[in-house]
């Protein structure tokens, strides 16, 4: 049996199946299915516990049940776990483990260096900048206060000021200039909080304090599109099945009055196509939905590029102006599971999943299984 690592955070002493989330599980065991086929099959281990030459401890799938084993690092390993770099740390140190996987030929996809850079999103404004000058709105890092605030608000009358690196839409901060005045929303946990009117002082003084325990950056708003009065943007998975590019669309509504549509913060998913044919008919609703596909696929291999055959999946958020014009939010180089696989693991699944499962969690994982079989057959080994 040949084997594909997937890196996790998860204990020997409790269930792993207690300790994953849904779109963990749901890639794990997924992907482990139509792996078996090829005789390969899925490792879970933490990266905190590599400790060479020892065998690593971790869990295999077996009958649809995770058994604790220890094996080899496999050489193929895929990392959709957030946080692993702190793992690391705990463990033989970030900067070692990067020496240690690049002197025994470990391969990790998602790369981290695609993982560091996207998770910075002045950096990746500047690298989408270079691929299209007008495609992402502008970002700078925040630090300059009051002046720097006013500068963004001259741009436009919504200004967004977001954790440089990414939070589940969490302590967001959305500034708003009305006829009454300036207002404030503070989005976190999928709470919110008013203010205002206040002055632009005041304002910059609330940012400032949430600036304080992490760094932020400040982006130009865009004004949207809405659909009943609810702001809702386009995430686009392109998934890399070692072949081409596929691209797998779903739609994030969020709730009325709310500036974030993530559904951490209380969004819903939908179909995608359905949502554009009632806002632009179908006609309308084809030609966006073409131009936003032909965007996407672009700007895949625009970064694929960088890091040749090593990027299997990357989650770009779109939002559409009152013209229908693309512009791109937010870059992930580790999106969940398409559709509801992120939300709701496969064993809660029932038959009034199936739709959504044949659209977006199917064809994902698919691709996802395709990419980790090629790479491990390109390595020609009896065992990995």
């Amino acid at each position: 049996m040949k084997y594909v690592g997937l890196l996790c955070n998860c204990s020997m002493k409790r269930s792993p199946a207690s300790q994953l989330s849904p779109s963990l599980i749901n890639r794990g065991f997924l992907i482990d299915r139509l792996l078996k086929s090829s005789g390969i099959g899925l490792f879970l281990y933490s990266p905190r516990r590599v400790a060479p030459p020892d065998h690593v401890p971790g869990y295999v799938i077996v009958d649809d049940e995770l058994v604790a084993v220890a094996r080899p690092v496999p050489r193929v390993n895929a990392n959709w776990t957030y946080g692993t770099r702190r793992l690391i740390n705990r463990g033989m140190g970030y900067r070692e483990f990067k020496r240690w996987a690049r002197q025994n030929e470990i391969e990790i996809y998602v790369p981290y260096s695609f993982s560091e850079l996207v998770s910075n999103k002045r950096k990746t404004y500047e690298v989408v900048k270079e691929f299209d000058a007008d495609l992402h709105p502008h970002t700078e890092d925040y630090g300059a206060g009051s002046a720097q605030i006013e500068s963004f608000l001259d741009r436009g009358p919504v200004v967004f000021i977001k954790p440089r690196a990414g939070n589940r839409g969490n302590r967001i901060i959305v500034l708003r200039e009305k006829s009454e005045g300036l207002f404030l929303k503070y989005y976190d946990q999928g709470g919110q909080r008013v203010f205002g009117p206040v002055t632009l002082e005041t304002a910059a003084g609330i940012i400032d304090v949430a600036a304080s325990e992490r760094a932020y950056v400040i982006q130009e708003g865009i004004d949207s599109f809405r659909y009943n009065d609810s702001v809702f943007d386009i995430r686009v998975v392109m998934v890399n099945d070692g072949v081409r590019w596929h691209s797998i669309l779903e739609t994030r509504l969020a709730q009325s009055g709310s500036d974030v549509s993530n559904v951490y913060q209380g969004g819903s998913i939908h179909v995608t196509e359905d949502l554009l044919s009632e806002l632009f008919g179908e006609q309308g609703a084809r030609e966006t939905e073409l131009e936003i596909r032909r965007v996407s696929v672009s700007l895949a291999r625009y970064f694929e590029a960088s890091y040749p055959s090593d990027l299997m999946e990357i989650g770009l958020d779109f939002i559409l102006d009152l013209d229908k014009k693309l512009h791109l939010v937010e870059v992930n180089a580790k999106p969940g599971i398409a559709g509801f696989g992120s939300e709701k693991s496969l064993f809660e699944w029932n038959s009034e999943d199936d739709p959504d499962c044949a659209r977006w969690v199917h064809p994902h994982t698919r691709h996802l299984a395709g990419f980790l079989k090629r790479k491990v057959e390109g390595l020609g080994l009896s065992e990995i």
